[in-house]
C-alpha cells in the first residue's frame, strides 16, 4: 500500500509501482525486471498473508527474476517455500543452503564443492565437511535478451547466521558470499555475454564483492536501504568496455523504481545509463494490481484502522543505530511497563517505519514494529548486565545496536561505563529482571547474553 514520505508526500503501493513499470517498458529494447530480496515484512499484509499477496502481486507485475532476502526466512525455510508457490518467477540464492535430511528438501539440488566452503548454520556453528547440503534454491539462471545472453547470480548476506530467528530455521545453512560467487562466476562467464550479480549483501558488501571477483559486469543489490542516485564503478580486470563492475541499488519499500539502461554491441558494453524513478499514486496506478490487493485490505482494516493513542507529532526512525533516539526509547519503554521488569532492551533493527502524527492505530503500530516478536523476562545477575551493555557500546553505529530503557550508561572506549539500574549504580551481585523479545534471546543479532543466564519467561 501507499504510505507517507519524511515530507508527507503519498508514495510507493505496488499498483503505483506497477504503473510505472509498465510506462519504462515503453522504452525501446528489452527489459529484466529484478529485485533484490526482502519482499516480505514491513507492512500489516505480512502479519496476516505471510507475502502471498507480496508475490502475486509481483507476479502480474512480471518480474523476471528476485533474489532470497533474510527476511523471506523469518518464519523457516519450509513456509518460505510454500509461499514462493504464489510467485511466478525465480528468485535465486547460491549461498543459502538446506541440511539435506530435511524432510521437505528432497526435492532441492545438491550443494557441493567449494561453494559451501566454510558455511554456518544459523547461530554460527560450523556446518561439518561431512554434511550433506542442498541449495534451498536455484543459485543462478540464464536470460535470453534478444540473442544476448545474460547470467544472474542469487546472492544472500552472510549475517543471516544471527539476524534470522533461529527457532524456525533449524537446518538452514549460508556460506560467504564472495566464495560462492568465486566458485560459479566463471561458470556463468563461459555461459553467458553478460554477467549480474542480484544481491541482498548491502552496498558496503557490494564492493568487495566487485573489486575481489572479476567476471560480475553489474550488481543489482539491496539490503543496505541505499539510494544510490548514480551508479558505482568498482574499477577492475573486467574486459567490459568499462573495466570494472557497476553497482546500482534503489533504497526501500518500493518508494522507487530504479531504471538502468545498457547497450551492448559486438564489442561489450557501449554505455551505461541510471535513474531512481519516484513511484507516486498521484501519477497512476496499475488497475489489476490495485484490484488485486484491495480485498487483502479491504478485510484487515476494521482491526487496522482501530485508533490506539494519539501522538502529537511525527516521530522519526533516524539514527537508530547511532544511539538513543525518541522512536527507540518509546518502544522499550512500552517493553518496560508492559513486563514490570527492571530493564528493557530492544533491537533498533526491529524497529521499521516512523510513528505518524495523530491517531495511532492498530495498523501503524504493526508498520513500526512489524515482526512477530513476544516480550520474555530474564532474572540477569548486574555482572551479566554489565556484559550485556558492554556488547551494545561495541555496537553502537552498527546493525544489532539496542534500544534500552529503566537504565542508562556511558559509552567510553568501547565499553558501558556509569551504568546506573534506575536512579541507583548497577549492582554486579544483584539480580534484576530483564525483558527483552524472544529473537534476541534466541541469539538474534548475535545476543547471546540473554540465553546464558537462564530461562525465559513470558510476560
Amino acid at each position: 500500500m501507499p504510505f507517507e514520505d519524511a515530507q508527507g508526500a503519498l508514495v510507493g503501493g505496488a499498483a503505483a509501482r506497477a504503473a510505472l513499470i509498465a510506462r519504462l517498458r515503453g522504452f525501446p529494447g528489452k527489459t529484466l525486471l529484478l529485485d533484490a530480496g526482502d519482499v516480505f515484512q514491513g507492512t500489516p499484509f505480512y502479519n496476516f498473508y505471510r507475502g502471498a499477496p507480496d508475490y502475486r502481486s509481483m507476479s502480474r507485475m512480471r518480474y523476471d527474476v528476485g533474489a532470497l532476502g533474510n527476511h523471506e526466512l523469518d518464519d523457516g525455510p519450509a513456509h518460505w517455500l510454500g509461499a514462493r508457490r504464489n510467485a511466478a518467477f525465480p528468485i535465486l540464492s547460491a549461498n543459502v543452503f538446506v541440511a539435506a535430511e530435511s524432510a521437505w528438501a528432497a526435492t532441492l539440488a545438491p550443494a557441493a564443492g567449494a561453494v559451501r566452503s566454510g558455511a554456518r548454520w544459523i547461530g554460527g556453528e560450523r556446518v561439518p565437511d561431512q554434511a550433506s547440503l542442498r541449495y534451498l534454491t536455484t543459485p543462478y539462471i540464464i536470460e535470453d535478451m534478444g540473442g544476448v545472453k545474460v547470467g544472474i547470480l542469487g546472492l544472500t548476506t552472510k549475517d543471516i547466521v544471527a539476524i534470522v530467528s533461529r527457532a524456525p530455521n533449524g537446518g538452514v545453512a549460508v556460506s560467504d558470499p564472495v566464495t560462492a560467487a568465486a566458485t560459479l562466476v566463471p561458470e556463468l562467464r563461459s555461459k553467458a555475454d553478460f554477467v549480474v550479480a542480484l544481491t541482498h549483501l548491502g552496498v558496503d558488501d557490494d564492493r568487495a564483492l566487485a573489486a575481489r571477483v572479476p567476471g560480475i559486469d553489474m550488481i543489482v543489490g539491496g539490503h543496505s536501504h541505499t539510494y544510490l542516485w548514480q551508479p558505482l564503478l568498482v574499477r577492475n580486470s573486467n574486459a567490459n568496455g568499462y573495466h570494472g563492475t557497476v553497482i546500482v541499488q534503489d533504497g526501500r519499500w518500493g518508494d522507487r523504481v530504479g531504471r538502468l539502461a545498457i547497450a551492448i554491441g559486438p564489442d561489450g558494453v557501449r554505455g551505461v545509463t541510471d535513474a531512481l524513478v519516484a513511484a507516486r499514486p498521484g501519477e497512476g496506478e496499475d488497475r489489476a494490481v490495485k484490484a488485486l490487493l484491495q480485498p487483502y485490505a479491504d478485510s484487515i482494516r476494521t482491526k487496522m484502522d482501530e485508533p490506539v493513542f494519539r501522538s502529537a507529532s511525527r516521530v522519526s526512525m533516524s539514527g537508530l543505530e547511532d544511539g538513543d533516539t525518541p522512536l527507540g526509547n518509546f518502544v522499550a519503554d512500552a517493553m518496560l511497563e508492559s513486563s514490570g521488569a527492571d530493564i528493557a532492551v530492544t533491537n533498533s533493527g526491529g524497529i521499521r517505519a516512523p510513528l505518524p502524527a495523530g491517531n495511532i492505530t492498530v495498523g501503524d503500530i504493526l508498520t513500526v514494529l512489524p515482526f512477530d516478536n513476544t516480550v520474555v523476562r530474564v532474572s540477569m545477575e548486574g555482572w551479566r548486565v554489565r556484559e550485556l551493555f558492554d556488547f551494545i557500546a561495541r555496537r553502537i553505529g552498527k546493525r544489532g545496536f539496542a534500544q534500552i530503557s529503566g537504565a542508562s550508561f556511558v559509552i567510553r572506549n568501547g565499553r558501558a561505563s556509569d551504568i546506573r539500574v534506575g536512579d541507583r549504580p548497577l549492582d554486579s551481585n544483584h539480580t534484576y529482571a530483564v525483558a527483552t523479545l524472544d529473537f534476541l534471546y534466541g541469539g538474534g543479532d548475535g545476543y547471546t547474553q540473554f540465553a546464558k543466564a537462564g530461562a525465559a519467561a513470558g510476560t
